[in-house]
């Protein structure tokens, strides 16, 4: 991609602002909102409404693709000169961009209805979890609302890092491009393509400003990361209050658990947090920079690739992608554990990793096809503030006048990131509940010679029922 383009999609972003804010903000908090609601109160069919409306909600995000990519209908994008200059036949990268995500979608699109097919068998099971995780949300009512206190410190600090960041972007030097060669431009003044001097101007970066962009992206995933970690923390917290006071909190105080969690939190837990926050981002950050030299020694390199290099490039990128998993599933353990125990960072991985090997088959299937299931709720939700964006941009406001954007490829793409991580947010709630509420049973049953003492029936009849025990041993 040339900066050229990437100039003109961070312009996009910000003529976009409205869009965002709605598709970005508001809608995602909404439907996260809806979709704990239904968990709640029809938790018996949400499993298989999330499947049905992920896979058509992938196929509406893939068509909107192909259309604006000329390959459905008559809608296609136009370049950046617009549609009334003689040079609308030259093809401009925005488009370009544009089919190479169709494809992406349409593979994804694919590998998402054969999943769904998969794991269609495993729902019995999955609405089974749901089910314990619905009743603790239905007793602790406060984790509903919880989530809205870090989407508001999230919301703010995206304010003021899209303004720093834009700012680093503009704050390179301006210099005027060489004139030696023969071209046209669209002069906006003066609305008409100009051949008489068409070399314009373009930013260059310092080193300084170049380090300080990454340094500016590193925090931004780290705080976010952080937040979010925070937010987990408390939630598990919440959790263990419930189970391990055997489900008899206070009605009359239904936020208790809540505050208590948060107090815990910022007394003694903060700094472990910020640790295993850090680690994420550490790792994620390798990746990317390894990506990075990756494809600039491959550009670089006018050798075709062999079969090993290609064999060698995606095991590498395998093994990055694995450990990248294995630290965010420990991640979130610790957080639980430290929520329990009140152990720090290290010593809480080593307690949650251990729990779960020492109770793989009780838990394993159960705990994946949940995690599956609330995925797929999370891309639920972002896939349809993608689809809204979609909506938005396809209006005359932006096709014309100084709104209009060269292709809504990153408004659309950042509308998405900001509903899952709104997403994020909100599900974490189901999501650590189930996680909790399953190493809160496997450290009861530690304690208590293999027989859990604390845990409510439901859960009981769940995890440890004899019924399931013959199902997760004979893998059906």
């Amino acid at each position: 991609m040339k900066f050229s383009a990437m100039q003109r999609y961070v312009a996009d972003i910000w003529k976009a602002g409205p869009v965002l804010v709605v598709c970005g903000g508001i809608l995602p908090l909404v439907l996260s909102i809806i979709w704990l609601l239904m968990i709640r109160h029809f938790v018996a069919g949400m499993t298989w409404i999330t499947v049905i409306l992920f896979n058509a909600l992938v196929i509406s995000v893939t068509m909107f693709y192909y259309r604006k990519a000329g390959w459905i209908g008559s809608d296609a994008l136009s370049v950046v000169i617009g549609e009334s200059d003689p040079y609308i036949h030259i093809s401009g990268q925005e488009i370009n961009h544009l089919r190479a995500v169709a494809v992406l979608m349409t593979i994804i699109m694919i590998i998402s209805f054969l999943s769904s097919i998969v794991i269609v068998r495993r729902l019995l099971i999955a609405t089974s979890v749901l089910k314990v995780a619905a009743k603790v949300i239905g007793e602790v009512q406060a984790l509903i609302i919880f989530p809205i206190l870090p989407y508001v410190i999230l919301a703010i600090f995206y304010m003021f890092w899209f303004s720093a960041a834009l700012h680093l972007f503009s704050s390179g030097q301006i210099l005027k491009n060489d004139c030696n060669v023969n071209c046209c431009s669209f002069d906006l003044k003066s609305n008409k393509v100009n051949c008489d001097n068409c070399c314009g101007y373009s930013i260059h970066y310092t080193p300084h400003i170049g380090i300080s962009i990454l340094f500016h992206l590193f925090g931004c995933y780290w705080a976010t990361q952080f937040i979010i970690a925070c937010s987990s923390t408390v939630i598990a917290g919440s959790v263990a209050s419930y189970y391990w006071a055997r489900g008899e909190i206070s009605q009359e105080i239904p936020l208790l658990p809540v505050f208590s969690s948060m107090k815990r939190l910022l007394r003694y837990s903060l700094g472990s947090v910020a640790l295993g926050s850090l680690v994420v981002s550490i790792v994620e950050w390798v990746r990317f920079i390894l990506e990075a030299l990756r494809r600039r020694i491959r550009h670089g390199d006018p050798a075709p690739v062999t079969c090993i290099e290609k064999l060698m490039s995606t095991s590498s990128q395998c093994c990055l992608g694995c450990i990248d998993w294995t630290i965010k599933s420990v991640n979130r353990n610790a957080y639980i554990m430290i929520a329990i125990a009140g152990k720090g960072f290290n010593r809480a991985s080593a307690i949650a990793t251990g729990l779960i090997m020492n109770n793989i088959l009780r838990i394993g299937k159960v705990n994946v096809i949940g995690d599956v299931i609330l995925y797929l709720g999370k891309l639920c939700v972002s896939l349809f503030c993608a689809l809204f964006a979609f909506l938005m941009l396809d209006t005359h406001k932006y096709k014309s006048a100084h709104n209009k954007i060269s292709s809504p490829l990153f408004p659309v793409l950042v509308s998405w990131g900001l509903g899952y991580v709104v997403a994020t947010l909100f599900f974490a709630v189901v999501e650590m509940s189930i996680d909790t509420i399953i190493l809160s049973f496997c450290q009861d049953a530690e304690e208590h010679q293999g027989t859990a003492q604390y845990a409510p029936p439901l859960l009981m009849a769940t995890l440890d029922g004899q019924g399931e025990m013959r199902r997760l041993a004979q893998g059906s």
